[in-house]
């Protein structure tokens, strides 16, 4: 699991640039966070230089694909934004399938990244248990009054709409609700605070079932 989170903190210093033309608002809301909590900065300083370590160790380890249970907030002012269980379905499939770079456009990778494209041995699953010990399909169905919501994480809390996290040391967390301002997703930075770790999602770019191009491929969530 350690491995894996030094991964996720390397992708998520390059994915960030990657999808600017993404309308992803994830440095907008990294921006905030340092302006909220200026401790926030020597704590991803502190994260970047262990990242930087360990790459540069050389340290070998054993291979071992890692599984993370996903948790999908589904938050909906209308029935429209209250997805299917399959566009659910088929955006994990995605995750999956990148992730393992078994994508079908693997051959398509930029000339820059062919050295180190490579299958990161982490798979998604659908949660099976919720924070109670409860069987669960990994899916939590929130209605809101709320019709868009914005980058300041209300979607992420019971008290402003939303919907509560699931401890983000057993799950990745995804909330999907209709974004305002034309917001496709944005995910937060490694080193940010506990109750808002995660990733969110336009319900109309999630998956790749009922999603609408030219975002409809599942690469927002990725």
């Amino acid at each position: 699991m350690r491995n894996f989170l030094i991964f996720m903190v390397a992708l998520s210093i390059f994915s960030g640039k990657a999808v600017a033309q993404r309308s992803c608002a994830a440095e907008e809301v990294l921006a905030q966070q340092l302006l909220n909590n200026p401790e926030m900065r020597q704590i991803r300083e502190n994260i970047q230089r262990h990242t930087e370590e360990f790459m540069q160790s050389g340290a070998v380890h054993e291979r071992t694909v890692v599984t993370i249970p996903v948790v999908v907030h589904v938050v909906y002012y209308n029935s429209a934004q209250n997805i299917s269980d399959a566009q659910i379905l088929s955006q994990i499939d995605v995750l999956n399938d990148d992730f393992r770079r078994l994508n079908s456009d693997a051959s398509n990778t930029p000339a820059g990244f062919l050295g180190v494209a490579a299958d990161c041995e982490v798979n998604f699953c659908m949660a099976q248990q919720d924070p109670n010990g409860n069987a669960t399909n990994g899916i939590v169905r929130k209605s809101t009054t709320v019709n868009g919501f914005s980058t300041n994480d209300n979607v992420k809390f019971n008290s402003s709409g939303g919907s509560n996290i699931w401890d983000r040391n057993k799950y990745l967390n995804i909330w999907v609700c209709n974004l305002s301002g034309g917001l496709l997703g944005y995910a937060q930075f490694p080193g940010g605070p506990a109750s808002t770790d995660g990733v969110v999602c336009d319900y109309a770019y999630f998956g790749t079932i009922n999603s609408t191009p030219p975002f409809h491929l599942g690469r927002t969530a990725t």
